[in-house]
């Protein structure tokens, strides 16, 4: 072999090394650029996500604009809760590898796998020196803060709203065994009740015992259905866009659950709070 076909060699076996080291060497973005963005999805547009974190999985549906728990039980989500888990669409990193060992960053068993429709995303390990993590999507690897783990419910209850009642459900009728409320007119007080009747239920209290129920948050979850079936009427709520939740509750001496019909956890209140949600004359 001549001289000029050896040096020929060696730069091809050089230039082909080079290219597979620059290949398995994460990229960086000049700190001038913008950093890589993991995801070009709009998050308005995410419809289902799907969570697998320590062999339990949860769902989320978006249903008529709003988020709501799906699997392994219905009940409203928590919309701030959703959109932070929504932000991993938003995510910068400024390294980028190729996924080639999903044992080199821990990936071969993900600590979190989300779906997001079809988009999978899963988190690994800290990288070693960093305070960043691992997360993978479309075959390369991503170092991103850990606040976007940290952002991913652990069970269940932890996405599902304490709120008995959304932003969007907007009651014009509360119907209680001995009382009526309704609203009348385009007035913000104009609430108006029948039934036993009280010097003391002005137009201030009542429409603030409208807004108890919009603001209460529940101190706990409760999924027990044991305690649902024991649960007796307590309200029937009627919504501005005509729908109907029919309320019960099981009280004792701690407080009291509160059930919706179309949900499958209940809602705990302590005292006094349960009462005046309970009682519009609680609150005089």
């Amino acid at each position: 072999m001549t001289y000029h076909s050896q040096l020929n060699l060696i730069m091809l076996a050089t230039i082909i090394g080079l290219a597979i080291f620059l290949y398995l060497t994460p990229q960086f973005q000049p700190e001038s650029d913008a950093a890589f963005q993991v995801s070009l999805r709009d998050p308005d547009t995410v419809q289902i996500v799907r969570i697998i974190r320590h062999n339990e999985e949860i769902i989320l549906q978006r249903l008529g604009g709003s988020w709501y728990l799906s699997s392994p039980y219905h009940a409203r989500a928590d919309e701030v809760l959703v959109g932070k888990i929504l932000n991993i669409l938003s995510a910068n990193s400024r390294q980028r590898y190729p996924l080639t060992n999903s044992e080199e960053f821990n990936l071969d068993n993900p600590l979190i796998e989300v779906y997001l429709d079809d988009d999978y995303f899963a988190f690994g390990g800290l990288a070693p020196t960093i305070n960043e993590q691992y997360l993978t999507i479309n075959q390369h690897v991503y170092l991103v803060s850990p606040q976007y783990a940290i952002w991913i419910p652990v069970k269940p209850l932890d996405i599902v709203s304490m709120q008995l009642l959304n932003e969007k459900e907007i009651p014009v009728a509360f119907e209680f065994r001995d009382f009526l409320l309704k609203h009348e007119g385009a007035q913000v007080d104009g609430w108006r009740i029948n039934g036993r009747m009280s010097e003391h239920l002005t137009a201030e209290l009542l429409n603030r015992w409208v807004q108890l129920w919009h603001s209460s948050q529940a101190s706990e979850l409760i999924v027990d259905q044991h305690k649902r079936s024991a649960a007796y009427p307590v309200a029937r709520l009627t919504l501005q866009n005509g729908g109907i939740i029919q309320f019960s509750a099981l009280e004792d001496d701690n407080g009291a659950i509160i059930f919706r019909n179309d949900e499958q956890v209940g809602y705990f209140f302590p005292h006094p709070i349960n009462r005046q949600l309970l009682d519009l004359y609680g609150l005089e």
